[in-house]
């Protein structure tokens, strides 16, 4: 059975699109996918939290490099693959510096099924880290607030015992607590 995958496609070549959408058909995905080219559309379609990115490196009013960057100054976690015709080495150290999950070329589009399977157990990883890490966040809190009740009702505890004392001392009897000053 096909695997469902929401897909982002930045791309200015209807026709790559349409070999990409069928390489991943070829890679066992059932792909729901939307086109953009442009900066205005890629920024409306972010929003809609696909589950991948694929983009093109270099487009006439738009580039891969400039996707993955307002991706992350968004502070969004989407899988981001850049694909390109030919994507030099430098351009493609830089794309994963600002937060690629990987790079194809054009020429090496097999790759593509295994690229988003590894991209998308990475983005399960980091999420799986992320619901670890606030759940310790969690559970901290709540020990905090224990200890703070603990140590409210002992102070509590200490301040009654002194007021038994001093009714006490009032009645000219001796102190029911002998670890605790009178104030």
């Amino acid at each position: 059975m096909a695997k469902p995958i929401k897909l982002l496609l930045v791309e200015d070549s209807p026709d790559d699109a349409d070999l990409l959408v069928a390489e991943l058909r070829r890679a066992g995905f059932a792909p729901e996918w939307k086109r953009v080219d442009t900066e205005p559309d890629y920024l409306a379609e972010i929003e809609n939290r696909p589950d991948v990115i694929l983009s093109d490196y270099s487009m006439p009013q738009f580039s891969g490099l400039q996707a993955v960057k307002l991706l992350r100054e968004r502070r969004l976690d989407i899988p981001f693959i850049l694909i390109s015709g030919t994507v030099g080495e430098d351009t493609a150290v830089e794309a994963m510096k600002h937060g690629a999950s990987d790079y194809l070329l054009k020429d090496r589009i097999v790759r593509l099924g295994n690229s988003i399977n590894q991209a998308l157990a990475q983005k399960r990883l980091r999420d799986a880290g992320k619901r670890a890490d606030d759940e310790i966040l969690e559970q901290l809190h709540e020990l905090r607030r224990w200890h703070e009740a603990t140590l409210g009702r002992e102070d509590r505890i200490l301040e009654l015992k002194r007021e038994v004392n001093e009714l006490l001392a009032q009645q000219n009897q001796p102190p029911r607590y002998t670890s605790i000053k009178s104030s």
